[in-house]
């Protein structure tokens, strides 16, 4: 199934190693600052920066690898239209249409005949 954790870790190799490596220098930095020591901590902190900026970079990268990679042609992603179906399909619709709005109009004229006047009542004087 493509699109698993293991798939990914193969086709991008780079980031889980630069976010293993960015973790162990996270690690490191904090081991420094619970022992007190101040250079190790500083130098954790800044190796962790750079490690991260990698990994973003190993991001960014297999990012536009995968979107600059083999793009179908114009011809290949063009799909077959069946232009038959198609008319036949827009012609049914039309009529259907038309049908609809010749019964509504009919039901109207039915309607005024029935009330045989095309105004409205008068009203009644009470």
């Amino acid at each position: 199934m493509p699109g698993t954790l293991i798939d990914r870790f193969k086709q991008e190799p780079l980031v889980p190693l630069g976010a293993a490596a960015t973790i162990a220098a996270f690690l490191y930095a904090a081991h420094g600052m619970y022992r007190g020591n101040f250079k190790q901590t500083q130098f954790g902190m800044r190796s962790r920066v750079v490690l991260q900026g990698l990994t973003v970079c190993a991001l960014v990268g297999y990012g536009l690898y995968s979107t600059t990679g083999s793009k179908p042609t114009r011809k290949e992603d063009m799909r077959d239209i069946d232009w038959e179906r198609l008319a036949r399909e827009s012609k049914a619709a039309e009529d259907a249409d038309k049908l609809r709005k010749e019964q509504a109009l009919a039901a109207q004229v039915a309607k005024a005949r029935q009330a045989k006047t095309v105004f409205a009542p008068e009203p009644k004087d009470k």
